[in-house]
């Protein structure tokens, strides 16, 4: 996150993205780390800036070899390789999930005892930051509530967790930037919209970084509640949805499957192909087979989410139509009419019909 712009542009560009895997075992995780993000220039964009953000995915209080969460162990490497480099603040941030509050979940997982160690670390709940809302022409998104630490940071590291999802099969890079919208009671309303609510998210919060933490992942009913699965690698990337493309293959997954991927793709935040992989190559060493959820389970859960969504839209179209009339009757047509062009009433009609408020 270079500078927050409510309208950034990929800084991407045409390039074709480089991602490095690196076999990594439990008792060489900072070397592993070190290997990867220099296959890939890692802190090259990161040198010279003043606050560095590190969302790790911390989504409940769960502990790493669960395969819920990111190993604080690669924090920790990821701050020693950072504090070598240059010299900075630095701000873990995760927002409060439905199991704990981010300092709950700080404390348990070793976070907390984590940013002690160090003058320049910090652990911040960004639910409990002050906020600002900043208009964007997302998506679906027309503005978002913005906490003030991540206003003021100027760098962000995504460190994700590599998992199956019982909804769109994998969870990665892009998904960890979910875990910034401050509602934790409004989030199971945008599943419906998950795509495009990435999309909007990941354009706002545009990883400098992206790091999948591979070591323990979790497949079967992921994200939260599956089962721990070996696969023994780091991967890096300054792309996220490369990131997340070659995190797929080794699960055994084609990226063109989850959707909000290819939706990322055509939003221009990254590339699902022509991409260089460095470091392991993903053959029969590097690639583990993780296992998904029946299928009958999971497009019962594209069917749930479809619902949700149409039903969405519905009471959007509800709300649209009672504006329209209360307009109508309180000023009449012709006064709506000298007050807006109709390009105006158009946006205002599609903001209302398909846009959500965070």
């Amino acid at each position: 996150m270079s500078e927050l712009d409510p309208n950034p542009k990929s800084a991407l560009g045409d390039q074709m993205p480089k991602v490095s895997v690196v076999d990594c075992s439990d008792d060489g995780i900072e070397e592993g780390l070190r290997k990867a993000l220099d296959l890939v220039d890692g802190l090259s964009n990161i040198k010279g800036r003043k606050t560095v953000s590190i969302k790790p995915n911390l989504c409940q209080p769960n502990s790493a070899f669960s395969g819920a969460t990111t190993d604080v162990r690669i924090v920790r490497a990821l701050i020693e390789i950072i504090d070598s480099t240059m010299s900075c603040n630095i701000n873990i941030v995760e927002t409060n999930n439905f199991k704990a509050t981010a300092d709950e979940t700080f404390k348990h997982l070793g976070y907390k005892d984590l940013a002690e160690s160090y003058d320049n670390v910090q652990c911040i709940n960004l639910s409990n930051d002050s906020r600002v809302r900043v208009m964007i022409d997302g998506s679906v998104f027309s503005s978002i509530l913005v906490p003030e630490s991540m206003l003021f940071s100027d760098c962000l590291i995504s460190v994700a967790k590599l998992k199956t999802s019982a909804d769109y099969l994998y969870t990665g890079v892009l998904k960890n930037q979910f875990g910034l919208l401050l509602s934790t009671a409004q989030r199971s309303q945008y599943h419906g919209f998950m795509s495009r609510v990435l999309a909007d998210l990941n354009k706002l919060y545009m990883p400098d970084l992206s790091i999948i933490d591979g070591v323990i992942g979790m497949e079967g009913f992921g994200p939260t509640d599956g089962t721990p699965k070996h696969a023994g690698v780091l991967i890096a990337s300054k792309d996220p949805v490369a990131a997340d493309a070659v995190a797929a293959r080794i699960m055994g997954l084609e990226p063109s499957r989850i959707g909000y991927l290819r939706y990322a793709q055509k939003q221009g935040i990254g590339r699902l192909d022509d991409i260089t992989i460095v470091g392991s190559e993903i053959d029969e060493t590097v690639r583990t087979p993780f296992t998904q959820i029946a299928a009958r389970y999971y497009y019962l859960s594209r069917v749930a989410l479809a619902f949700q969504r149409y039903a969405r839209q519905l009471r959007n179209f509800a709300e649209f139509v009672r504006l329209t009339r209360s307009a109508l009757s309180t000023v009449g047509l012709s006064a709506i009419e000298r007050r807006m062009s109709y390009s105006g009433l158009w946006r205002l009609a599609t903001d209302t019909l398909f846009k959500l408020q965070e």
